[in-house]
């Protein structure tokens, strides 16, 4: 059967040939699954970590795609350093002979520019086209493949692992001064334990702030447990300022943490894989972090082993949120229309065969995370048992608060500002950052 696909390469080339480059949207062929792929290369670029648990299920998904579409070659690019992944991803997308054909992000204001590029292929007419592969998906990765609040209709991307910010404990630390983890409910509450274990010569967090998004997560987290989620929209659109008295009283209740030495000993110096490990091993009473770590490779350690580690809700500053908290879709998958017909299908294709049963259930089996594709396995250690029962009574969830910004920059702007308060920064200084940057960008 003749393809439409390959008539709409016919007409690019005769239209190219013209001086325009243009396909028509009913010139493309949909049905990927019976299309006939010959030598076409993709290229996905991702933070895949080849050394933790996820990272060989997601390349088993690459073999396995290229076992069952042998016409189709897939080369990965993964970068598991979040700066060097951003600045590989930015370089590579900054020219249209490098785009890679398949990205890794997390949507929001991180990628209404390549939405605003046509860059990022809306999957709306592949979805109708296949309607039980949209039906796959749960709502909590709504967030990332929804641009309606910038003005594009359409699905961007396929969401795909969620999460959900929660605090973890070393139960037998706790115990040991005194502390009933059941009595932690509000920010002060944690404030107070943190003093108790100070004072006895423990040492509550040991946050990795070497890695930016950890004040920037913590950041997020406390909007949402102070103000609730709507906080997210209403800084995306300037209705609050990042240097107004809401964002102050956040940025005061970090600091005022870093100043009593309640989050960490090497702020700096530590990225977030010493603060896990420092955690894991005994070396803090609490962890702050997604429901990641849930599903990390805990085996041979001893606090796992004997289920000493164990996890509760993000403590609230306004009980009004108490259910409020920061979570949601944790990833999402983008194909990048590089304007090659056969390249585009083999990508969304790509996309596809990361959603169906097979590879879902394989990835939940090994790396049991929250999923944004619906998923028949109960898969999961105790700690992500009992995480998953916090999530079933969670209310509202937001992503990092920056996302829901219309400037791309803000995610960076904040995250570094905040990192000032850990150098010796003031209040005032991370506000006045913040606003001149966006001052700058406008």
């Amino acid at each position: 059967m003749k393809k439409k696909l390959l008539a709409a390469m016919m007409s690019l080339a005769m239209i190219a040939s013209m001086g325009t480059v243009c396909y028509a949207e009913e010139a493309v062929d949909y049905d990927i699954e019976n299309h006939e792929f010959n030598d076409v290369t993709i290229t996905v670029h991702t933070r895949w970590d080849t050394t933790s648990p996820s990272g060989p299920l997601y390349m088993k998904m690459v073999d396995t795609f290229m076992e069952k579409y042998p016409g189709i070659k897939v080369e990965t690019i993964c970068i598991p350093t979040e700066e060097d992944w951003e600045n590989s991803q930015a370089v590579l997308m900054a020219d249209e002979k490098t785009m890679p054909n398949v990205i890794q992000e997390y949507g929001g204001s991180r990628v209404i520019d390549f939405v605003e590029q046509n860059l990022i292929v809306d999957m709306t007419p592949y979805f109708a086209q296949y309607p039980e592969w949209e039906e796959r998906f749960n709502p909590l990765g709504d967030s990332l493949v929804n641009f309606s609040t910038y003005g594009y209709e359409g699905t961007y991307g396929i969401p795909y692992t969620a999460y959900q910010v929660m605090l973890f404990y070393n139960e037998d630390i706790l115990n040991e001064n005194g502390i009933d983890p059941a009595s932690i409910e509000s920010w002060d509450d944690l404030m107070a334990a943190c003093e108790t274990l100070k004072n006895n010569g423990v040492q509550p967090f040991d946050m990795g702030e070497k890695s930016d998004y950890r004040f920037g997560h913590l950041h997020s987290a406390l909007n949402y447990k102070m103000y609730g989620c709507d906080m997210a929209e209403k800084l995306g659109t300037r209705e609050v300022a990042y240097d107004g008295e809401e964002q102050k009283a956040i940025y005061t209740m970090i600091k005022d943490a870093v100043d009593k030495g309640y989050l960490g000993t090497n702020l700096l110096g530590n990225a977030d894989a010493e603060e896990r490990s420092i955690f894991n091993t005994g070396g803090a009473a609490f962890l702050f972090m997604g429901t990641w770590f849930c599903a990390e490779d805990h085996a041979g350690l001893e606090l796992f082993d004997n289920e000493k580690i164990h996890v509760m809700r993000m403590p609230y500053v306004n009980e009004e949120f108490k259910y409020h908290d920061m979570g949601g879709g944790n990833e999402a998958f983008y194909a990048i229309d590089t304007g090659d017909p056969e390249e585009v299908a083999a990508s969304v294709l790509f996309l596809k065969h990361m959603c169906s049963e097979e590879m879902v259930d394989m990835m939940m089996e090994g790396y049991p995370a929250p999923m944004c594709v619906n998923t028949e396995v109960e898969g999961g250690n105790y700690l992500s048992q009992e995480a998953a029962a916090i999530i079933a009574e969670t209310q509202e969830v937001r992503g990092d608060i920056e996302n829901y910004d219309t400037a791309s920059h803000m995610m960076t702007t904040v995250r570094q500002s905040l990192q000032g308060l850990a150098m010796g920064n003031s209040v005032d200084d991370v506000a006045q950052n913040i606003v001149d940057m966006i001052a700058e960008y406008e």
